[in-house]
Order: C-alpha cells, then structure tokens, then sequence
C-alpha cells in the first residue's frame, strides 16, 4: 500500500473494529464535520528558510496528488511579513546561498529521480540542474563562499548473485532475480527494503558539474539510529576547508547499537579527522560562526534501554569536549548556532508541547517560546532583529509558518493559512488536557478528544490510542486521526505514561528492562 493512503486505511479499519455508537455516528454525517476524505484536501508546510538579510521566506507546500496517490512539493515565497505569498518552483528543501543571491533545492530532474538545482533570485529567475546523478542527494549546504554544494548520497555496493541462471530470451518477461540480504538492517519503515551500500559526502560545484566523493569505505555517513540512517547530519568550517559530520567509522557498524562519532573531512584532501571520538551516540554537530567550537547533542554509550540527549561543546581541534545542559532535564534537537555566536538555539520537547530554548555557553537555558503548541524550528537571519521563522501546530491548527524574533520577544506571529479553506468550515473536536495519579503517585499526562456536540450526559464508545516507541511523546499537536475518530461520534483517550519522553529522563527510564511499564 502506498504512503498517502497508508493511513486512510488504518483509519477506516479502526472505525470500522470498534462498535458504532447509537448516538450521532449512525446518523447522516453533518457537512461541518470532518471526514477520512478530507485528508486528501489536507495541505503541510514544512522547512521555512528566511533570506539572511530577513527580507523573503521560502518554505516547502505538500499537497496530495489524488491520481497518483503520492505526495507533492512545491516551494512557496513571501515576504518576512507573510505579504506576497506566492508558488515559486515546484521542489523542497530550500537553501538560501550565503549572500541571498540564490536558492538551492531538491526536485526531480534528469536522469529521473531526485537532483540539486539551484535558482537565481532575481527578476529573471534562472533555473540550473546542478546534478546529474542515479542516486538521491540527501540534505544538500552550501559552502560559506557560495561556490559549491556539500550533499550525502548512497554509494551502491555490488551484491553477486554466483549460482549461474539460464539467460532470458530477449524480450521475455521472466521473474526477477533472487534478492541476496547480507546485512542485518536491509528494510526501513516507509521505505522498503534499501539498496546495499553506504551514505558518504559528496561536493559539486554550484554552477553545476560532476560531484566528487569526499568520504569513503565500508561505513556510513549519518548516525545511526537502531541500525539505520535516517539522519545525515554536517555543516561547513566558515572558512570553507572542512565539513564536520556525524557518524561511525566502523565497518561492523551495522551491528553496533546507537553508535555514533563525530569528525571532520578536508574538503581539498579527502582526509579525515576525529573530533570526538568518546564512546557514545553523537550526532546533528554545528560549528559556531568563529569556527571554533561545534556544538551537538548525543548521550554517552550506555547499557540502558533509554538515555536522555544532551547538548555539547567541543573545540573544532578536538578538545575541550563540555556538557552545556546537564542541569536541563529535558532533550535538545538539533542545534542552531546564533550569529553572534553567543547562543544556540534548539527545540526541546516539554509535557506534550515543543518549545524553543536558546543555551549561553555557560549552560543557562531560557525560553524562546511558551505554550501548548508545537513549535518546529526553520531558520534565523542575520537582520537586526534576528528573524527566526518556524513551523507552529496546536490541536486546532494542523501547522503554519510563523516568524518571531530574539530580539523582541512576544507570540509567534502566523503568517500562512494553508489549510483555512478545508477547516474554516468545519467544527472540529475539542481536546482536554487531564492528568492522573498512577503506580508510586507518579502524575500522567493525557488529553481526551471529544466529538462535536459533546454531551456530558451522554455515554461514549472510547478509542485507546497507546503511542509506540515506546520512548516518544504525544503532544498538542493537530492531529487529523484524532479528530476524525471524534467527528464520527468517539471520545480518543491518548497519554504518555512513564517510558514517554518530555517528562525527564527518570520518568522515561522508569521502563528500563521493565516493558511495557509500571502504569
């Protein structure tokens, strides 16, 4: 079944498991209510870029496409104040390039498939196909001085099948050739079985050629998460010589649990360094605008079924390796160095919501935003006001763009309204936050979801919903399953009992060797 639909399904076999209540759901659905086929309607944003000099935003719009049943993307552009927002190319992942002349990202080109085309931003909008490769390019930067494009992409091994096979006819339709599995990690959620190989970094220059392989060997690029990539993280040396990355040097990596080192290659050379080589699950690395300190996040190497990541410092030599949030008992995402270099930046998942923080390199955490919303970060400007722009759900608003800034703190302030045609209309459930006493006292969180109309004198069929992971979080987030559950007359319990993450590492590992848990 293909991803668009996957969920569809899910949603319509629920429904139809649980017993229908005799109240509303029998009755004809009202046109204010939603519905399973409003999820084809259902718009994202994503990823929103703001121009260093704070000026325009060029964000990801996903859309689905009905005939093909797939997802799309286009690139849309405004101004900093959401005024003149309009389609700019179709693609995703945009990059401004250092000096805001251009704009790098991700679109099917030529040979099919994903590659990195690069757009002029001016009045006449040149577009370049920078790639021409038969792999797909993951996370593409632009180099400090705009002239070349660092990416990682997988560098394919050759499986041998030796058993000799009768050669087909031409033309004959016969069945494939056996697939050969010799690794232990060979299939991926929502991806299928992968190809063998291993992710390295490559750089091409900007103005389009061929890419030149900068890491090499029987190891992985992108720290590996249970076994697998799903990250690849790195970022340039401002002087433009290097790229310091994560991941694991190591060619039986496939079978060591949440490794992960960080390093640095010279971009002229090939060579690479170790910058932090402590045993432990290392990963997202940034270097500060000085080029004199990288910041990450990670945990060392631990027995444990769970550890909470914290944030880190280290010289771009190697030493000084420092534990910036240890008093902070929650866990960073990646890092975002501010311009002046003085503070990083970070979401961190907090009781259901995610909120932004900003740490001073002596550790002391502050807020950047309240609230229960959940709050993705973009990227932040080098304009006076330091603009940053995010993505911003909460249970009624499935996620829009919006801007703030550091040097004036207050809300964020929306600037897009995606999905208004498709929810303007409708009467959407509301979501009540509760909490309980479980095993030992220990206070869990949940939310109730409760239909349209809800009548507390009425009785109710309830839907469970139990997270999986086990180490993750529900939060307050605009959640179309939930709400379409509630709109066919259900009440949705959700919680995140102990194992959950938000709530501080002794609550998360009050599972540790003890699934599914003490509540």
């Amino acid at each position: 079944m293909r991803t668009t639909h996957r969920w569809i399904a899910a949603a319509a076999t629920a429904l139809l498991a649980v017993p229908v209540p005799t109240g509303a759901a029998q009755e004809t659905r009202p046109a204010d209510r939603l519905s399973v086929a409003d999820y084809l309607d259902l718009e994202q944003v994503a990823d929103p870029q703001i121009s260093p000099d704070g000026t325009r935003i060029v964000y990801t719009r996903r859309w689905v496409d009905k005939l093909e049943d797939r997802w799309e993307s286009a690139l849309w552009i405004m101004n900093a104040d959401g005024t003149k927002n309009r389609f700019l190319v179709k693609g995703s992942n945009p990059r401004w390039s250092p000096d805001g002349t251009r704009i790098l990202y991700l679109a099917e080109g030529e040979p099919k498939g994903t590659q990195i085309f690069v757009r002029w931003m001016d009045a006449e909008g040149a577009t370049s196909q920078v790639t021409r490769v038969t792999e797909t390019p993951r996370n593409p930067q632009w180099s400090p001085d705009g002239t070349q494009i660092a990416f990682a992409m997988l560098v394919p091994r050759e499986v041998t099948w030796t058993i000799d096979l009768p050669k087909p006819p031409q033309g004959a339709k016969w069945t494939e050739g056996p697939r050969i599995i010799d690794r232990l990690h060979y299939r991926q959620d929502r991806v299928g079985f992968t190809e063998p190989g291993y992710t390295h970094l490559f750089v091409v220059p900007a103005d389009g050629g061929t890419p030149r392989q900068l890491t090499r060997g029987e190891w992985n690029v992108g720290a590996r998460f249970d076994g697998l990539v799903f990250d690849v993280n790195f970022d340039w040396t401002p002087d433009g010589r290097a790229i310091v990355f994560e991941g694991l040097k190591d060619t039986h990596g496939d079978g060591i649990y949440r490794s992960s080192r960080i390093y640095a290659v010279d971009v002229a050379s090939g060579a690479v360094r170790t910058i932090v080589d402590r045993p432990g699950f290392w990963r997202a690395p940034r270097v500060a605008p000085d080029g004199r300190l990288v910041a990450f996040v990670g945990h060392d190497s631990t027995g444990d079924t769970y550890a909470l990541d914290r944030l880190y410092v280290v010289g771009s030599d190697g030493h000084g390796f420092r534990l910036l949030t240890g008093a902070y008992d929650r866990e960073p995402g990646e890092p975002l160095w501010t311009p002046d270099g003085r503070e990083i930046l970070f979401a961190a998942e907090d009781r259901g919501a995610v909120n932004l923080q900003r740490a001073d390199l002596e550790g002391r955490v502050r807020p950047v935003t309240e609230g229960a919303q959940v709050i993705r970060l973009g990227s932040l400007a080098r304009d006076r006001d330091r603009t940053l722009v995010a993505v911003r759900s909460d249970p009624d608003e499935p996620g829009d763009v919006v801007r703030l800034s550091l040097h004036r703190p207050g809300p964020p302030r929306r600037l897009t309204d995606v999905n208004g045609d498709l929810l303007g209309h409708k009467r959407l459930a509301e979501v009540e936050e509760i909490w309980t006493t479980s095993t030992g006292g220990a206070k869990i969180q949940g939310w109730l979801v409760k239909p349209p109309d809800f009548d507390p004198a009425k009785r109710y069929p309830l839907i469970l919903e139990i997270h999986g992971g086990p180490f993750a979080m529900y939060n307050v987030g605009f959640n179309f399953m939930f709400q379409t559950f509630a709109a066919n007359g259900y009440l949705v319990l959700y919680t995140n009992p102990r194992g959950s993450t938000g709530y501080g590492e002794a609550f998360s590992k009050a599972i540790d060797f003890a699934y599914p848990g003490v509540d």
